[in-house]
C-alpha cells in the first residue's frame, strides 16, 4: 500500500501571491476554489472562486480541472490545508493552500492552527500496523473532543462534541474487532502498543499533537473551534478512504468505506452547526 501522501506538510501560497496570480494570470490558467460553507461564500469571496464544501469535495472530485495549478482556501486556512491534502491524494500536485484565508486575504491576524506533525503512516506498514495506528489517531481526537466540550460556554457545540466523541469511542471498538479479523488474534492487554514497534505520542486526526491543538484552542470561539474539527473530521475521512482503496482484504475495505460514510455524516452536522455560529 501506498500512504505517502497521507498527512504530509501541503504546498502553501500567501494571500499577497494570490492577489499576484489573479492580476497577471488569465482566468483558464488557474483554479480558485472555496471550501467554505454557502452562506460564509455569500457572506463574500474571492472574483471567480468556485464554491466547494469541504464535506462535498470527495464527492466533486471531478469537477475540478486537474491541469491547472488550483489555490484552495477557507475562513482560516483550517479546511482549507486539509482539501489539498485531500487533493493531493487524488492526484493532483499543483496544488497550495492560501495561508490564514480569507481572515489574512482581508487583512485581518488570526492565530494559526496547530502544525500537523511529521508523517505518521510509514509505507511498509501491516494492515494490522494501519489499524493500530487509526485507533491511535480516533483515541487523540476523542480526548481533544472531551476536553474541548468540558471548556465549551456553547450548549449547542457541548452536544455536538458529546455526539462525536461517543462515534470514536464506537470507531475505536470497530477497529479493535477488524484487528482481531485481519490478524486471527484476539487484542490482548496491550493493545495497541504491541502491535507498533514505536507506539506514536498523543495524537489526532492529521497527526496532530493534541496538547498542541488543545493550547491553540484556549480563548478561541465556537466558530474557530469549529472550524478546526471540520479540518479534523475531513482528514479523517480522507484516512479512511486511503486505507479503504489500499487495503485487499474486503473485509477491512468495507469497514474503512463504512467508517468513511459515517465520518461524511458527522463533516455535515459540523458544518450545519458552524454556519449557526456565523
Amino acid at each position: 500500500m501506498f500512504l505517502g501522501s497521507l498527512f504530509k506538510r501541503v504546498k502553501s501560497i500567501s494571500p499577497e501571491d494570490v492577489r499576484t496570480v489573479i492580476k497577471e494570470s488569465s482566468a483558464d490558467e488557474y483554479c480558485l476554489l472555496d471550501v467554505r460553507q454557502p452562506g460564509e461564500y455569500e457572506q463574500g469571496h474571492i472574483p471567480g472562486a468556485k464554491l466547494i464544501p469541504l464535506g462535498a469535495l470527495q464527492a466533486k472530485m471531478d469537477t475540478i480541472p486537474m491541469d491547472r495549478k488550483t489555490i484552495v482556501y477557507c475562513r482560516s486556512g483550517n479546511r482549507s490545508r486539509s482539501a489539498v491534502g485531500m487533493l493531493n491524494g487524488a492526484g493532483m500536485d499543483d496544488v497550495y493552500n492560501m495561508e490564514g484565508g480569507m481572515l489574512a486575504y482581508n487583512g485581518l491576524v488570526a492565530a494559526g492552527p496547530p502544525e500537523a506533525g511529521v508523517f505518521c503512516f510509514p509505507d511498509d506498514m501491516s494492515p494490522e500496523q494501519l489499524i493500530a495506528m487509526a485507533w491511535y489517531v480516533e483515541d487523540g481526537t476523542k480526548r481533544y473532543f472531551d476536553t474541548t466540550r468540558e471548556s465549551s460556554e456553547n450548549p449547542e457545540v457541548q452536544d455536538i462534541l458529546a455526539n462525536l466523541s461517543d462515534f470514536k469511542l464506537s470507531h475505536k471498538k470497530t477497529l479493535e474487532k477488524l484487528y482481531e479479523k485481519i490478524s486471527g488474534e484476539s487484542l490482548g492487554e496491550n493493545f495497541p502498543e504491541n502491535v507498533l514497534t514505536r507506539p506514536p505520542k498523543v495524537m489526532m486526526s492529521g497527526c496532530v499533537s493534541v496538547p498542541d491543538a488543545l493550547a491553540w484552542s484556549k480563548g478561541k470561539n465556537a466558530t474557530e473551534i469549529l472550524d478546526l474539527m471540520m479540518a479534523l473530521e475531513a482528514n479523517t475521512l480522507d484516512l479512511y478512504f486511503k486505507l479503504g482503496r489500499g487495503v485487499t482484504s474486503e473485509r477491512a475495505r468495507s469497514v474503512f468505506m463504512a467508517l468513511s460514510e459515517e465520518e461524511t455524516r458527522h463533516l455535515e452536522k459540523l458544518a450545519s452547526v458552524f454556519e449557526k455560529t456565523l
